[in-house]
């Protein structure tokens, strides 16, 4: 049996996973964890990419003592973030995605070449996070000199491993993210950069997922003594958790969750229809070339903020603490936009509770006071935002859904499964958890003929893990709350 090593880098955390197939058994195993997030350096959120690739080094030394030698290993992350390069190396740190800075360009990039005319070409269509594109405007702008000296653009997953012994080629899942990918010829979207008056020529070439990029350096982690092949996964980190979402016979609508959600549908094709651009659908790749119809919601990314604020203050902030809270609370009160600029444009910055009571104030809705309230209050806005946002979906796709996969960290979280069945009205199957590193180690599987298929690794999860179903309850009043986020977003 081959050991294959996964490595997530999240946004506020990353994990190494060993995974190998043993017959008609998945056997996965956590070997490290740590934490991640943004720092401030010079006026700007970047991230900490020494300290990042210090982690991953002490967590395939912790692989091969738990579980021996390791073959390949390949690391994903979240989506949208790069840096140059000059001389094969960075020539910084690249900006966290969460900047308020990098949202400053987009008039500019709008002035030039409109929306429905990126969406074409890119299918890519949110607006409510900035993405390689815009980051890529405003770095031209303001600092004109790093963009000249580059050779090299390079995309978040590909700075790891390229410093780990790879190549700096990224595969087309994380490219497919940076609306500067042409979804129909899958290759750099080279005439739009050229309207833009960006450089095209630091692009390097893209790969398919499961290529081999390299073999980790005697200089890193100079401790182990395997020096595992270095595979492309698909490096989007979406895309991973979606390969390994077990969906039922002919249903392929997903909910994936953590500090984002990701609601959508697998689809064999990209839709860049008006329909599509009028719900602000965007189309990402998957594995095996299929495409993510899908739409972003900003999820437990504000409950974190939440509990940031009342582990300060001495309040309950530990999740069995504050889930017993709410279920003492009335359900459906107020909802909020989780969307909405007051909270996406400076997430990182300012109090989040004052933040939900302006908006509440705003909206004329009551203002949920204390930690149960506020709790179900940012669940419940999460379930109808989400719900609503999976409507539009459906409705511009032509798909009608079975029944709702949902994979990530709110597979943990029973009352917001309960919410997600009621709001959406479908069934849910919840699990895996860590679908993430499961769908990169699939990937790699994949490349090295353990698992026939992406469908092959599909079946072995649902029959190796344990997954929970969640029946629709109380539509009448999820449907009213679904209808009141609509007339909140809309």
């Amino acid at each position: 049996m081959s050991n294959h090593v996964a490595v997530d880098v999240g946004s506020n955390g990353g994990t190494i996973w060993v995974g190998r197939r043993d017959g008609d058994q998945l056997d996965v195993t956590e070997v490290h964890r740590f934490d991640n997030g943004p720092v401030e350096r010079d006026g700007r959120y970047v991230w900490d990419t020494a300290q990042i690739l210090d982690d991953i080094a002490s967590g395939l030394v912790a692989a091969e003592r738990e579980c021996g030698h390791l073959d390949t290993v390949a690391v994903e992350t979240t989506g949208l973030d790069f840096t140059f390069f000059a001389d094969d190396q960075p020539i910084r740190d690249p900006y966290f995605y969460r900047d308020p800075s990098v949202t400053s360009t987009l008039d500019d990039i709008l002035a030039k070449v409109d929306k429905r005319d990126i969406f074409a070409r890119t299918g890519i269509n949110h607006w409510n996070v900035p993405n390689s594109l815009w980051q890529y405007h405003y770095q031209t702008q303001a600092s004109p000199s790093v963009v000249d000296a580059a050779d090299t653009f390079v995309m978040l997953p590909q700075i790891f491993t390229h410093a780990m012994g790879g190549t700096v080629n990224p595969d087309k899942s994380i490219a497919s993210t940076s609306q500067m990918f042409d979804i129909e010829s899958e290759t750099w979207a080279t005439d739009l950069l050229d309207e833009l008056g960006l450089r095209a020529d630091v692009l390097p070439e893209l790969k398919e997922p499961g290529t081999a990029v390299g073999t980790l350096d005697d200089s890193f982690a100079p401790a182990l003594d395997s020096r595992p092949d270095i595979l492309l996964t698909t490096t989007h980190d979406t895309a991973c958790a979606v390969a390994a979402t077990p969906f039922g016979a002919d249903d392929r609508t997903f909910l994936c969750t953590g500090s984002w959600f990701i609601v959508g549908i697998e689809l064999e094709e990209p839709r860049v229809t008006d329909d599509a651009f009028a719900v602000e659908a965007s189309n990402e790749y998957g594995a095996e070339g299929t495409t993510r119809f899908l739409k972003d919601v900003t999820g437990f990314n504000l409950l974190e903020y939440a509990r940031e604020t009342w582990e300060r203050e001495g309040k309950p902030y530990e999740y069995d603490a504050i889930i017993n809270a709410m279920a003492d609370t009335e359900p459906f009160g107020p909802l909020l936009d989780p969307d909405d600029d007051l909270f996406a444009a400076g997430a990182l910055e300012g109090n989040i509770i004052d933040k939900i009571e302006r908006y509440c104030r705003r909206t004329d809705q009551r203002v949920p006071s204390g930690v149960g309230e506020i709790t179900r209050c940012l669940l419940e806005s999460l379930a109808a935002k989400t719900a609503y946002a999976l409507s539009q979906l459906q409705s511009a796709a032509g798909v009608e859904s079975e029944q709702l996969n949902v994979v990530g960290g709110g597979v943990r979280n029973e009352p917001f499964l309960r919410m997600m069945a009621g709001a959406t009205g479908l069934p849910v199957v919840a699990g895996p958890i860590e679908a993430t590193s499961i769908g990169n180690l699939l990937v790699q599987m994949n490349a090295t003929d353990e698992i026939a298929d992406i469908a092959e690794g599909r079946r072995l999860i649902r029959e190796t893990m344990a997954l929970d179903e969640y029946a629709p309850r109380h539509r009448d009043e999820w449907k009213a709350a679904v209808e009141r986020m609509a007339s909140l977003v809309d």
